[in-house]
């Protein structure tokens, strides 16, 4: 084997070539790969982190529908023990209205009763006056008549 002069010089060209090469065009070919690998690793990176914000708000979502689920239950039992509460009040109220009633009504049918007897008290007075006329009418005549009212003078006035 032997070197000559030629293969020096063409080792000599081709070194020279690989330096040319790889400061004209592989370093900035490299650094154009490493800028473009570097951006992919960031958007990876983004990537990765707008999964975990995704994953983190619907979290936040599903706390916020189990948290207005719970205040909704709670809205609606409120409601409903109101609406009891409302409902309770108007049956007190009604059996409240409705004794009132009826005790203005047995109020009234006492006094009417009252009425009735007093009314009917003035008749029988009035019945037994009248029969008693008549029976000390047809009994007496002017001399008995007469000497009972002295008898009755005589006792009950004849002191004063």
């Amino acid at each position: 084997m032997s070197i000559d002069l030629t293969f020096v010089g063409q080792i000599v060209v081709f070194l020279a070539l690989v330096w040319v090469l790889a400061k004209n065009l592989y370093g900035p070919l490299n650094t154009l790969m490493e800028t473009r690998a570097q951006r992919i690793a960031d958007g990876l990176a983004a990537a990765e982190a707008g999964e975990e914000a995704k994953a983190e708000a619907e979290a936040e979502i599903a706390e916020a529908l189990r948290s207005a689920k719970a205040k909704a239950q709670e809205i609606v039992a409120a409601a409903e023990k109101r609406a009891a509460e409302i409902h309770e009040e108007a049956v007190n109220k009604s059996r409240g209205e409705a004794e009132q009633i009826v005790s203005g009504a047995r109020e009234e049918i006492n006094a009417e009763l009252a009425r009735a007897r007093q009314a009917l008290r003035a008749e029988i007075a009035d019945l037994a006056i009248l029969a008693a006329e008549r029976v000390v009418e047809s009994e007496l005549d002017a001399g008995r008549h007469g000497k009972l009212i002295e008898g009755i003078v005589s006792k009950g006035f004849g002191n004063a």
